[in-house]
């Protein structure tokens, strides 16, 4: 299994290169994979009790995926987010974010977010890049902003690099922090986010 070069002391997104371009099977986030079992790593009381904390912000959503955040045993990353489904009483994962806090610091986090972008268009040659801004329809004020950078597989697969830039407002309510993340999606969970619920 081979390691990214650019920012091995930061990332740990380790990988050996797939006998296709949508196997995401040799992919991993701090040794957490695509399809891997979250009971692997936390308990189901845990599970349960993260995804029942987080579910009021995806109140706009179906209840089809819960998020969980894994703090513990984290080495590169300042903590986890995983989807899974809530009626998979094996809690596969679907997607998996390794994120770093980069609080007031959009220049340092954009600069990252650079350098790996590069790294993964020599290493992800046949997907299709795609980058945008987004702004937060939760946010009347317009400023909590998210500047992604996406590689989609054929498979509708995803690999995503953002930095999130929250309203300092929203920031002190929440807890929230600024910071960059790099996410491993299945197609499934950009499914989900795209329907929203009337």
């Amino acid at each position: 299994m081979k390691k990214l070069s650019a920012y091995l002391f930061l990332f740990v997104l380790s990988f050996s290169i797939p006998s296709s371009a949508d196997d995401f099977k040799d992919l991993q986030i701090e040794g957490i994979s695509i399809g891997d079992s979250l009971l692997n790593y936390i308990s189901k009381k845990d599970i349960l009790s993260e995804i029942q904390k987080n579910k009021p912000a995806y109140n706009y959503l179906n209840d089809d995926f819960g998020e969980v955040y894994l703090r513990n045993n984290i080495e590169k990353y300042d903590f986890l987010s995983v989807f899974v489904k809530q009626k998979d009483k094996l809690y596969t994962i679907y997607s998996i974010a390794g994120l770093i806090m980069y609080d007031n610091k959009l220049e340092q986090c954009l600069a990252k977010q650079e350098e790996i972008e590069k790294e993964f268009s020599s290493m992800f040659t046949n997907t299709k890049i795609n980058s945008y801004t987004l702004k937060f329809d939760w946010d009347p004020t317009g400023n909590s902003t998210s500047q992604n950078v996406e590689f989609v597989f054929s498979s509708g697969n995803f690999i995503e690099i953002n930095c999130t830039k929250y309203e300092k407002n929203l920031k002190i309510k929440n807890n929230w922090s600024d910071g960059l993340q790099v996410t491993i999606n299945k197609k499934e969970i950009r499914d989900w986010f795209s329907n929203p619920i009337n």
